[in-house]
């Protein structure tokens, strides 16, 4: 994002930013969003969710997110401020006065964009966000962060967690991550591999993550794009410890995980909350759909 762009999102109005973003939309975006308005037009909105009826009132003028909704628009012009490490060649924010860094890969416009993405995420409106007042880790808690990516969730978590199992699979985040989490490299331990229901060389379990420990307080977020049902078959061992567990487990990968998750952590003895509001979910090989997008779910 060179200083032109930088100034004009500074400086021009929000109706103009709007059409101009709606108008030099990526060619896959504008699909989507026709795709969305085409898939809804013959349904009656009025048998709809409110939710859902201004998610599709807002793609009538704006382009396509997975939320679309006006609280949004306070991030789409964004400019967070990025440092550079030129000891190890990757940008850098201070997030929670905490340093999270980024690949080496990511340039500055894709910093920012990410960060854009992560504050709409967990804004305290998101049906995506982990962590409200009432729902968080334990003093001491010991923490499983799966699907870790930049690790906001697991920086925002640091100080509460007596050890803290990062696991994600892909090379440029598990990079950056050992830079972000270097200061707290006592209590932290670095798993690359997918989080699934069987240990091989490339995937673990949460029951192989952790030792025999009683007494202890847990928390859990699998954010796995779509195993999340398999990681949880893989905590059988934990369940039957009797230890206190919080889990945050993603719900909008595949249609039916909703209903196939919360029913798998009721089996096991958790009381389900299922987040407010919806994410806008559209694969080539599936119907656009609104859906849930995370379960906090919690068994003592």
């Amino acid at each position: 994002m060179n200083k032109v762009q930088l100034l004009w999102q500074k400086a021009a109005p929000e109706f103009l930013l709007v059409f101009i973003r709606l108008i030099l939309a990526p060619k896959s975006y504008k699909q989507r969003r026709k795709a969305v308005r085409t898939y809804f037009k013959n349904i009656d909105r009025n048998t709809l969710p409110p939710e859902i009826q201004e998610g599709l009132r807002y793609l009538e003028w704006h382009k396509f997110t997975p939320y679309p909704y006006k609280w949004t628009k306070k991030y789409d012009s964004l400019l967070p401020e990025v440092f550079r490490d030129e000891t190890n060649h990757c940008f850098y924010i201070l997030f929670g006065n905490k340093k999270m860094y980024f690949p080496k890969s990511f340039s500055l416009e894709s910093v920012i964009w990410a960060v854009r993405l992560i504050m709409k995420e967990q804004d305290h409106l998101s049906s995506h966000l982990y962590l409200t007042d009432d729902f968080q880790p334990e003093p001491d808690s010991i923490v499983i962060d799966a699907g870790v990516a930049e690790g906001n969730f697991a920086l925002s978590v640091i100080d509460k967690a007596k050890k803290i199992y990062l696991v994600e699979c892909d090379k440029g985040w598990m990079e950056a991550l050992k830079l972000t989490f270097a200061p707290w490299n006592e209590k932290v331990v670095f798993v690359e591999k997918y989080m699934s229901d069987e240990l091989s060389d490339i995937t673990t379990t949460i029951d192989g993550l952790l030792d025999e420990e009683h007494g202890e307080n847990y928390f859990i977020k699998l954010d796995i794009e779509g195993f999340e049902q398999k990681a949880l078959s893989g905590m059988k061992r934990l369940v039957a410890s009797g230890n206190h567990i919080k889990m945050d487990v993603c719900t909008y990968h595949h249609p039916d995980d909703l209903n196939e998750i919360e029913a798998t952590l009721k089996s096991f003895g958790f009381t389900c909350q299922v987040s407010d509001g919806y994410v806008l979910y559209f694969q080539a090989d599936e119907e656009p759909s609104f859906r849930k997008s995370v379960i906090r779910a919690e068994k003592r």
